[in-house]
């Protein structure tokens, strides 16, 4: 009788293979490889934050060049720098003639997401303001009173992995748009237009305005002393006849009220009252409260909040240059 086939034993259902680590070298060289990857978009980030800002002030200077050249008695000319708060806040310059009824030309220099070392230290756009001073020059508020924690230079910001991450953000986006992956942002020129969104914020998320409060209770109020080269420049505008204005550019209420909190709101007129009295910047503060569905999202006004500010700010230069008929 033939022997019987053994039976295989079977492992229990439980048992498993133990899990073998990577041996060390292997940890050595994906650390290694992290972080040259990370250098490596850290670079390109700082190069392109730097061709940037050289486009930036050699559009700006042409600019203003081409504006000095046919500057008249009969125009009045106004500068608005900032950041995209001013790109989406302040309307073109037909809105303001139409408001004034009178000649007047507003010409917008805006940077996102930048702190004042966008147009002092990358690009020294106040350089090119003293060589071809406007009637009037109207600075927005947060680059000059906050010690901002965003730059998108990541040698300058205090959070160099958002700094990069927005730069790979604003390449993506590029890239999209050159392969007509992604529409054009309608009427978005470097210095002049409006981005006529015609969304309105129904629903705020909570996750992100949690993340925004906290940011806004971390800010500093600047020292007076913080920005010497600065200062001078604001002198020498001042002396060559233009009107300084530090502009408020409005959140919406419930950031407003974090913005100026009681604890913040003495340092705060402190050093606007410092301004005033040392540089002769004038402060003008917009005291309308503004709900959510007047902007597009947390920060920048929408197509139902910019025809208000802007008409209050129209106002505000009416009442304040002397401008001529047309």
């Amino acid at each position: 009788m033939p022997n019987p086939l053994p039976v295989k034993k079977t492992a229990p259902a439980n048992r498993q293979s133990p899990v073998v680590a990577p041996p060390l070298w292997v940890w050595s060289l994906t650390g290694a490889g992290v972080l040259i990857g990370f250098g490596l978009l850290y670079l390109m980030a700082v190069r392109s934050e730097n061709q940037l800002s050289q486009q930036f002030a050699t559009d700006a200077e042409t600019l203003l060049r081409r504006e000095w050249a046919m500057r008249s008695d009969s125009v009045t000319r106004v500068v608005v720098l900032g950041t995209s708060l001013v790109e989406y806040g302040v309307a073109d310059t037909g809105f303001f003639e139409n408001r004034c009824g009178k000649r007047i030309r507003v010409i917008k220099l805006y940077r996102e997401s930048v702190t004042i070392n966008a147009f002092t230290e990358e690009a020294p756009i106040f350089k090119i303001l003293e060589r071809y001073p406007p009637d009037m020059l109207c600075l927005e508020e947060n680059l000059l009173v906050f010690r901002l924690p965003y730059s998108l230079n990541p040698s300058l910001s205090e959070d160099l992995v958002g700094a990069v991450s927005r730069h790979l953000a604003l390449q993506v986006k590029a890239v999209k748009i050159r392969f007509g992956w992604r529409a054009t942002d309608p009427k978005r020129g470097l210095f002049q237009g409006f981005p006529h969104e015609q969304q309105v914020l129904n629903q705020i998320d909570t996750t992100d305005l949690t993340t925004i409060l906290a940011e806004i209770k971390k800010r500093e109020v600047r020292t007076r002393t913080e920005l010497p080269a600065l200062y001078n420049s604001l002198q020498r505008l001042h002396r060559r006849g233009t009107h300084l204005v530090l502009l408020h550019l409005p959140r919406p209420a419930v950031l407003e009220a974090a913005i100026y909190s009681k604890n913040r709101t003495p340092q705060l007129l402190d050093l606007i009252s410092y301004y005033h009295q040392q540089y002769q910047l004038d402060h003008w503060q917009f005291n309308r409260s503004m709900p959510f569905h007047y902007f597009v999202d947390q920060a920048h006004l929408n197509h139902i909040g910019n025809p208000i500010y802007s008409a209050w700010l129209a106002d505000k230069i009416c009442q304040t240059a002397a401008l001529p008929r047309r």
